[in-house]
């Protein structure tokens, strides 16, 4: 392990489809599939460890794990909620106020061609692009499901970095 005490291991999303969301998540980011999807079902399988995280309520759910590889920023674990259904997709208009997580940021070489692909494929762009500093930008958009993700040019450490400097120089 570096010198941090964490690095990103997986980000988990829950979607409305599960077929649907592994073709459409491996097409626009290059992920793999690492296992064929899983279907936990509590009357088949009470012990299950999972089912100690999600209430009584939580009946059975399809489940798929998607890999960036070895060198890959974080891997992604799409859920297919079945009994009970989710109530609805995410809705960044009506939800951002809420507490806790509310987009995820992946940083890409090419901005405009990412977002091109991801609108292409059923999502949507969620405003103007950002201007982070004077050579990076970022955009924000969604997944066909209405998940937000920002799409940023480089790391959020090398854009403040580059925004401090042109501080320090006075050219904002």
């Amino acid at each position: 392990m570096s010198k941090f005490s964490f690095r990103l291991n997986h980000v988990a999303i829950a979607v409305p489809n599960l077929d649907e969301a592994i073709e459409w998540y491996s097409e626009v980011f290059n992920l793999t599939p690492l296992i064929p999807p899983i279907t936990l079902d509590r009357s088949e399988s009470p012990d299950n460890p999972i089912f100690t995280i999600y209430p009584p309520s939580c009946k059975w759910m399809r489940l798929a794990l998607l890999g960036a590889g070895p060198e890959g920023p974080a891997d992604l674990e799409l859920f297919q909620f079945q009994d009970p259904t989710a109530e609805e997709e995410c809705n960044f208009e009506l939800q951002y106020r809420r507490g806790g997580y509310f987009h995820m940021a992946l940083t890409v070489d090419d901005v405009d061609a990412v977002v091109e692909k991801i609108v292409n494929r059923g999502g949507r762009k969620v405003g103007l692009d950002m201007p982070c500093s004077k050579s990076h930008k970022a955009a924000y958009v969604t997944d066909k499901w209405g998940n937000v993700m920002e799409i940023m040019s480089a790391s959020y450490s090398d854009i403040v970095a580059e925004v401090m400097e042109q501080y320090r120089q006075g050219n904002n």
